[in-house]
């Protein structure tokens, strides 16, 4: 006759082991290996702007008698060509480096380089040379603020204006800024900077600089190369383009404030 005790000596078994999984605290979280840290975006992308800034003071102090001088003459029109026409060959690239300069540091007038390329490189030359310059300078200056961002830009202007202007060419684009680069009553070398903060397409800028920036080198760099030679009637038309020049320049700058403020 078989029995049944070894089965409920099972069953009780079984029965106590459950009681011992009830009563045993379960962890409510299960301690997960440290995760791999992220990379620091911000630090690698300040690192290669540090790499790159350091490589330009580098190759600028290479050159520095020679670029220094070329800015200490920046008043004289002939000392420039002068200085210039002593480099030889290598006068266009002692161009490009100081037009280079005028765009990032603002304070260096930029009008005497483009007539100094007209006078000592005659017109068409002249023209193509300063183009390449101030656009490829222009450029620059569009990507290092969209790549460095905000807190280097605010360096360059005072936040009230900074923000004024960013907030219309974040709105009207391509046709401010190509207006901005035609018109002296904008301060250009900044737009470089707000452009690059705001939504426009590298490519647009580049259209924008282009279309903007070709009317005044194709005046000044006409008065470098054919100056000496103008009549007086000349320098009136070029006078009375001037003066009507600014007059819609400061008419579009008040129509653009007053819409911003409306706004």
């Amino acid at each position: 006759m078989v029995t049944s005790k070894p089965q409920v000596e099972e069953q009780t078994s079984d029965q106590d082991n459950g009681r011992y999984l009830e009563s045993s605290p379960i962890p409510e979280t299960i301690i997960a290996a440290p995760a791999a840290p992220k990379p620091d975006f911000r630090l690698e992308k300040w690192g290669l702007i540090s790499v790159i800034i350091l490589i330009v003071i580098v190759l600028l102090w290479q050159v520095r008698d020679g670029v220094w001088d070329l800015i200490s003459l920046v008043g004289d029109q002939e000392a420039v060509s002068a200085y210039l026409i002593s480099y030889g060959a290598w006068g266009p690239l002692a161009l490009a480096v100081a037009q280079l300069l005028q765009v990032l540091v603002a304070v260096i007038p930029g009008h005497v380089f483009l007539i100094a390329a007209g006078y000592v490189y005659g017109f068409w030359p002249g023209l193509i040379l300063n183009m390449i310059c101030i656009v490829a300078a222009s450029q620059l200056g569009f990507a290092l603020a969209r790549w460095a961002g905000r807190p280097v830009v605010d360096r360059l202007a005072d936040k009230e204006t900074l923000d004024k202007w960013y907030a219309i060419g974040e709105k009207q684009g391509f046709m401010f800024f190509t207006i901005a680069f035609v018109l002296p009553m904008f301060p250009t070398d900044m737009m470089n900077f707000v452009a690059g903060l705001t939504g426009i397409r590298g490519t647009q800028f580049l259209a924008a600089n282009i279309l903007g920036r070709l009317p005044s080198a194709i005046m000044l760099t006409m008065i470098g190369a054919y100056g000496i030679r103008f009549e007086s009637w000349h320098w009136v038309t070029i006078g009375l383009l001037a003066a009507v020049v600014y007059i819609i320049g400061r008419t579009v700058v008040y129509r653009i404030e007053k819409q911003h403020e409306n706004d």
